[in-house]
């Protein structure tokens, strides 16, 4: 093998090596993220968008980290971002909580401290329930 060929695969190995711990965070989420974008402070999603979980995982250009979105017993939405604010780990939903990857903290789903070591709640968004879906503002 050349030395081009060599650094060639090594990039490809390397490449994807990357994505793995972005691919692990997401493992035991309801749902797969669905790509969305920001418009001018806004994330908006149909019906038909949102998982019949009751959960949905969003990833949206303009925003750093993952949203989940869910459906309260009362019908109404939170958006909760899906960082822990100890360490900014990577959260994972377990046994009905969100999970941080990294220490064990454990948030309900209202973005609630259930178990630290993190000492405060997950960051939420305000979310309005519109004709054709949901607007969620995140700026």
């Amino acid at each position: 093998m050349n030395r081009r060929d060599f650094l060639h695969h090594a990039c490809q190995a390397c490449a994807a090596l990357a994505v793995i711990p972005i691919a692990a965070s997401l493992e035991g989420c309801a749902t797969s993220a669905k790509a969305f974008a920001v418009k001018d402070g806004v994330l908006e999603l149909t019906t038909d968008e949102l998982d019949k979980s009751g959960r949905t995982v969003v990833k949206a250009d303009g925003l750093a980290n993952k949203l989940i979105i869910v459906k309260r017993a009362d019908g109404n939405y939170t958006a909760l971002e899906l960082n822990c604010p100890h360490k900014n780990g990577p959260l994972k939903e377990k046994g009905g909580m969100l999970e941080c990857e990294w220490h064990g903290s454990t948030f309900d789903f209202d973005g609630q401290v259930t178990k630290g070591p993190s000492k405060s709640g997950l960051k939420s968004y305000p979310v309005e329930v519109v004709r054709y879906g949901l607007r969620v503002r995140v700026a």
